[in-house]
């Protein structure tokens, strides 16, 4: 009981943060076998912070779990759901042929999360935010893998949601111009180096 409980989400009943890092790496071990890629898909709620503050959080609670549900039906035997925390939930599809096999299964997941859900009395459509990291082509380690799907969830968040985007290269390079430049203004106003 004390194990399950270590590696479960109390929620969802999906597997927690720790028992996914567990399989993103078996994923990966086991690929590196078989010739077959691993995607790890990154998925967030669009505005769920919305649901919760209008709905509550029971509501946002039950929404959870009916998207855990529904991610569950989305995968194939031996995929991974799991969820983060808050309204991050992670997919890990393993043993795909080729990198355009990952598409149809992400268009899925966004369909299928966009269906409306009832709610207490209350129909609610939700949008997804997907970002897709790819193993070996992106990163070769669990956590680089998911720190790039993150990358490129956000990069979907940002051109307005309801949108899956696969990491590139040029996101890291952004991201890091984007540190330096406002680590750059903070010295630069820790220093009275701005006037107005």
């Amino acid at each position: 009981v004390m194990r399950s409980l270590a590696h479960t989400d109390p929620l969802t009943g999906l597997p927690n943060r720790r028992s996914f890092l567990e399989r993103l790496e078996q994923a990966c071990t086991s690929r590196r076998e078989r010739d077959a890629t691993v995607a790890l898909l990154f998925i967030d709620l669009d505005r769920f912070k919305t649901v919760n503050d209008s709905l509550g959080h029971r509501q946002g609670d039950q929404l959870l779990r009916a998207v855990a549900d529904r991610l569950r039906q989305c995968v194939r035997d031996g995929d991974t759901v799991a969820r983060l925390g808050g309204d991050e939930f992670v997919v890990v599809l393993s043993d795909m042929a080729d990198v355009d096999d990952i598409v149809p299964l992400a268009r899925k997941i966004l369909a299928t999360l966009a269906e409306p859900v009832e709610i207490g009395r209350q129909l609610l459509s939700v949008n997804t935010s997907l970002g897709i990291a790819v193993y070996p082509r992106d990163s070769e380690t669990a956590d680089t893998l998911l720190q790039y799907a993150d990358t490129a969830m956000y990069r979907a968040k940002a051109s307005g949601g309801n949108a899956m985007v696969f990491f590139t290269p040029e996101m890291m390079q952004a991201l890091t111009e984007r540190l330096q430049l406002e680590a750059g203004l903070r010295r630069a106003i820790d220093a009275g180096e701005l006037r107005l």
